[in-house]
């Protein structure tokens, strides 16, 4: 039984799969948070999207706004759920003055990323939004990669190989990638669940230099890209 049965529209099989992994995986631990962080950042994102109107509040409850997290988490989990084209590099460094770690806040970027994504997409198919699965018991892995550095980017990155390494070469391959690709390469589990969100509701990496490559039924390359352009404008992404 997939997540979304009740939609009315027909959701390709692969990207229902992915969803509902990304969906079950916020109630294990990570990488830096425990599973009762993860739960309260991703239930903080969905609430702040429900105060600001951008949701609609699910029947079950959004299940946690954020109980138990600081205010500068709280704070950087609304920021970037609702005004991510508001945060700059100030914002940034006066997350970390205020107490986050690099790491830390890499994989909140993450959760919060992911947990809008799932929420959009349930609103946009009109569908509600999915409860939380419950927290599982563990620890945090806390391993940092390494070959991490700082390079000309906010946070500390992987290098692309052969600088970074084996983790450079199981996350990039041997082919170089751009910094929007290894943004979240400090917390490598964030980045392969970023990825496989990537392979499925955009296009396997692979194929980006493939311009007649066709990844979605009934839209052609051209158009997928005026789709993505436009709604990029819309949210004043910068890249």
């Amino acid at each position: 039984m997939g997540i979304y049965d009740e939609s009315k529209y027909e959701i390709n099989e692969d990207l229902e799969e992915v969803h509902g992994q990304h969906l079950r995986e916020l109630g294990n631990p990570g990488t830096w948070g425990t599973s009762e962080q993860r739960l309260a950042i991703a239930g903080c994102a969905r609430q702040a999207g429900i105060d600001a109107g951008l949701l609609e509040e699910p029947e079950n409850g959004s299940q946690s706004s954020g109980g138990g997290l600081s205010s500068v988490v709280k704070k950087v989990v609304n920021d970037l759920a609702v005004f991510p084209k508001f945060f700059d590099e100030s914002s940034y460094q006066r997350v970390i003055n205020g107490g986050l770690t690099e790491e830390e806040f890499v994989e909140i970027v993450g959760i919060v990323a992911r947990t809008v994504d799932l929420d959009v997409f349930a609103r946009g198919i009109g569908v509600p939004l999915k409860p939380f699965p419950e927290a599982q018991s563990g620890e945090p892995s806390r391993k940092r990669p390494e070959t991490a550095t700082q390079e000309q980017t906010w946070v500390p990155t992987v290098p692309n190989f052969p600088e970074g390494g084996d983790v450079a070469k199981a996350l990039y391959g041997e082919m170089p990638k751009p910094y929007i690709v290894r943004g979240l390469s400090l917390v490598p589990d964030e980045m392969k669940r970023h990825i496989e969100l990537e392979q499925v509701q955009y296009m396997p990496l692979k194929h980006v230099r493939d311009f007649d490559h066709q990844h979605h039924a009934g839209l052609t390359r051209v158009q997928v890209e005026v789709v993505a352009g436009r709604v990029s404008a819309i949210n004043q992404c910068f890249y």
